[in-house]
């Protein structure tokens, strides 16, 4: 009985990505894959803002999880886009601090970031205080690298190009989250809990032996 309820519980959470959501043809860009995998059967997508409330709870209750249980098992293939949204003031500088740790540290230093990005988000939300926690993330030699990244005009078109990417999937808000997986890509409710998604992310994986 225990396997039929996980069963119809898979179904109904496929079904109601593809059908309340809607499934997209869509290929992933895995060259920016956070986990030791970039060709895992499993790639999800998340489309976030480091000041959005939501993005902080999905970040820190579900992200945070996949990395830690499959990514870093080689298992899923996690790409984060940086997808700033000018209502909040702060998102845009965040996002670059975000958008350097990927391109100047290591994957690992990334993480740091990112948790302190979220963990923290309502101090620097209210101050604009935001390299005081990264560095706190980091330590000044590491900042240092960041700092000089900063400067670099790249970054900005980096976050451009996040956003169009976002654009192009239809992101309207954030999170947005995408797996895909066997060729077909679905887009995941934002306040499925880690429960949930670890059920259909282990249904997805046993479907691509």
């Amino acid at each position: 009985m225990a396997n039929v309820r996980k069963g119809l519980a898979l179904l109904l959470f496929a079904l109601l990505a593809a059908t309340a959501l809607g499934a997209q043809q869509h290929v992933p860009e895995r060259d920016r894959c956070v986990g030791t995998n970039p060709q895992a059967p499993v790639v999800m997508e998340v489309f976030s803002d480091h000041q959005c409330p939501a993005c902080r709870r999905f970040y820190l209750e579900v992200t945070r999880q996949v990395l830690s249980d499959y990514a870093m098992k080689g298992r899923v293939c996690v790409i984060y886009h940086d997808f700033p949204l000018k209502i909040h003031d702060h998102a845009r500088e965040a996002a670059r601090y975000s958008q350097v740790a990927a391109d100047v540290l290591t994957q690992q230093d990334w993480i740091r970031v990112t948790d302190a990005l979220y963990y923290y988000q309502p101090q620097w939300s209210a101050s604009g205080d935001i390299e005081s926690f990264v560095a706190k993330a980091l330590g000044e030699e590491k900042m240092k690298k960041v700092r000089q990244a900063l400067a670099d005009p790249k970054v900005e078109k980096d976050i451009d190009q996040e956003l169009a990417v976002g654009r192009a999937v239809g992101v309207k808000g954030t999170p947005t989250v995408l797996i895909t997986s066997n060729g077909r890509t679905e887009r995941i409710p934002a306040g499925t809990q880690y429960s949930m998604l670890r059920r259909y992310v282990d249904f997805l994986l046993a479907q691509a032996r």
